[in-house]
């Protein structure tokens, strides 16, 4: 092993040199309703004013402002009320002076009114109202544009889409944006060891479960198109990779070890790529590596369960992130918790312990699951996140208040 993975290289440096040979794919026009989750390709200019029009921020009475100059409880200012309006009608009706018209929230604010009295400081009487305190103009409403304005940038290149934004798009009444095209990740699984889902499981067989593990992880931003299993065999492998190399990126499930079964890097040489890197100092997830074939991109994850895991979140994501044009850092949730027992850890090497989380006499807990053991898929189900332990950091003692970066989305505490 010292031959190969003789220097270890720390994940951002990796990471920094591989993403500047990539760049984003090409853009294509979507609906508006299938545009949730993509990244924008050009930002987005607001065709119109976001409230288009003046509108009343409360319930209660559109006024002239001028009219309400003194008013108050013991000496109030009574207008005669002229009409209703309510988010949605197209009245012509007018605010002249000494007039006021019963208004929603939400509603236009009509010709000659400036301002809006809220039902609070008023006191109804038939066809008038008391006004108990006067409004300044402006008072109480949205104006035109206050939101956003016409010819405004609202969004910019490189922002994905999530509801909020799904949200002012369609309050722009656009129809269509212009997005990156998703990427396509050639999946590609290795080993003679492997059979499919379903398949008898005879003797030395295990499920390809790691296939099913990466799509999931990576469906928000990319394409998955499962190649196959290829067996320990060049030739078989070698034609995989060529499969994919149509697509936008290549992933590979072990082979990257170092034994004589581990073929990825001889195929990736054997084609005329390149390997940028093999050999991360992170624990578990080492053998992970970062190679070019002519211009596609191609990441070899270790085919233990937890360390392909690790190595996707860790190095795969963001690559797929600038495959897709996102302009910004993945943020996982983090906690401060009291570890309840002592974690080791070698220096030099990123440590990722995966943890359970419980509270505790008002504390948050957390409590280790597994230091080693790349293999162990259940410590991934048990646990709830992990505690990144870095290089030239020996371990945490028990009673030490760590980070946990939560890759749960619902914590049962």
């Amino acid at each position: 092993m010292t031959r190969i993975f003789k220097r270890l290289t720390p994940v951002e440096q990796a990471l920094s040199t591989y993403l500047e040979y990539l760049h984003p794919t090409s853009s294509e026009e979507v609906d508006l309703g299938e545009a949730r989750g993509r990244v924008l390709a050009e930002d987005v200019i607001s065709p119109i004013d976001v409230p288009p029009f003046h509108r009343a921020a409360f319930d209660g009475y559109a006024v002239r402002s001028s009219d309400t100059f003194g008013a108050s409880a013991s000496n109030p200012v009574v207008l005669k009320v002229v009409g209703r309006l309510r988010p949605g009608d197209e009245s012509e009706i007018e605010v002249n002076e000494g007039e006021a018209v019963e208004i929603a929230t939400g509603a236009y604010l009509p010709e000659g009114a400036d301002a809006v009295v809220p039902l609070e400081f008023s006191r109804r009487s038939g066809d008038h109202v008391e006004v108990i305190r006067q409004v300044p103009p402006g008072a109480n409403v949205d104006r035109k544009g206050s939101d956003v304005m016409r010819g405004q940038t609202v969004l910019t290149e490189g922002t994905v889409i999530g509801p909020f934004e799904m949200l002012l798009l369609a309050s722009l009444n656009v129809t269509r944006v212009r997005v990156f095209r998703k990427p396509v990740v050639s999946i590609i699984s290795t080993g003679s060891e492997l059979v499919e889902l379903g398949s008898e499981l005879g003797r030395g067989k295990i499920v390809n479960s790691n296939r099913y593990a990466l799509e999931s992880l990576i469906s928000d931003l990319a394409v998955p198109r499962y190649l196959g299993i290829a067996r320990d065999d060049e030739g078989e492998l070698g034609e995989m990779v060529k499969r994919g190399l149509d697509g936008d990126l290549i992933v590979t499930i072990a082979g990257t070890s170092v034994g004589e079964r581990d073929l990825v890097p001889t195929i990736v040489r054997s084609l005329g790529g390149e390997i940028l890197f093999h050999g991360l100092s992170i624990m578990p997830g080492k053998p992970t590596l970062l190679a070019l074939i002519d211009e596609t991109p191609l990441i070899g994850l270790p085919g233990s369960p937890v360390a392909a895991m690790v190595a996707a979140i860790e190095v795969l994501l963001p690559v797929l992130a600038r495959l897709s044009g996102v302009n910004g850092v993945l943020q996982w949730p983090r906690v401060r918790a009291r570890l309840d027992r002592r974690i080791a850890s070698r220096p030099g090497v990123r440590h990722y312990v995966r943890v359970k989380l419980r509270r505790e006499n008002g504390l948050l807990m957390a409590t280790p699951v597994r230091v080693s053991g790349s293999g162990i898929i259940s410590s991934l189900t048990q646990a709830d996140g992990f505690v990144i332990v870095p290089e030239d950091v020996e371990g945490y003692e028990a009673g030490a208040e760590v980070d946990v970066m939560v890759y749960r989305r619902w914590l049962r505490l």
